[in-house]
């Protein structure tokens, strides 16, 4: 199966709807901010490579921590 790990998320997306797992959403931000910071690259409303515009990307690296905190502490 190609795709398996999009499915497994599309299931525990719709599982963390129906369950209210606000700790799975906290895990979906932090493994996005992981490939984020490997790749140097974030998408949000537009695309911002670290090498181009390091202030903005750290910026928005740092905006999605807190808002990865704030998730696991509510």
């Amino acid at each position: 199966m190609r795709y398996w790990k999009t499915i497994v998320a599309l299931i525990l997306m719709v599982l963390a709807i129906i369950y209210d797992w606000n700790w799975f959403w906290a895990l979906i931000v932090a493994l996005g901010l992981l490939n984020v910071i490997v790749t140097g690259e974030i998408h949000f409303v537009e695309s911002i490579k670290k090498k181009d515009a390091p202030l903005m990307y750290w910026l928005m690296v740092a905006v999605w921590t807190v808002l990865t905190a704030l998730t696991l502490l509510t």
